[in-house]
């Protein structure tokens, strides 16, 4: 569900397939295991992901706090699906959303 490539300074994670209450509670899992020892930046690339439900984008809140709390530069790169879930739910000012 989530591949990490990361430099020195920086971590870009590349999520796939659908996010849902199935799914979430790993991806967060994964996704704060990954940010762990607080790189200074990081991209969450999830050009990827064809669906995500309410659970997805809560786990994106929480991941965004968390970074915020830990000084980590935290992006987004949504897919046309997930990009519009955050505009609805009206996620856009509170997330960094590339393009946005």
């Amino acid at each position: 569900m989530a591949e990490a490539a990361r430099s020195e300074e920086a971590i870009t994670v590349a999520v796939t397939g659908d996010i849902d209450i199935s799914t979430s509670p790993r991806l967060r899992s994964e996704l704060f295991e990954l940010l762990a020892d607080g790189p200074g930046v990081a991209v969450i690339d999830m050009t990827g992901v064809g669906f995500c439900d309410s659970s997805g984008l809560s786990v994106l809140v929480q991941l965004n706090r968390h970074c915020q709390e830990s000084g980590i530069d935290l992006s987004f790169a949504p897919s046309k699906v997930v990009h519009r879930a955050i505009e609805l739910t009206g996620l856009l000012p509170t997330l960094k959303v590339a393009g946005a």
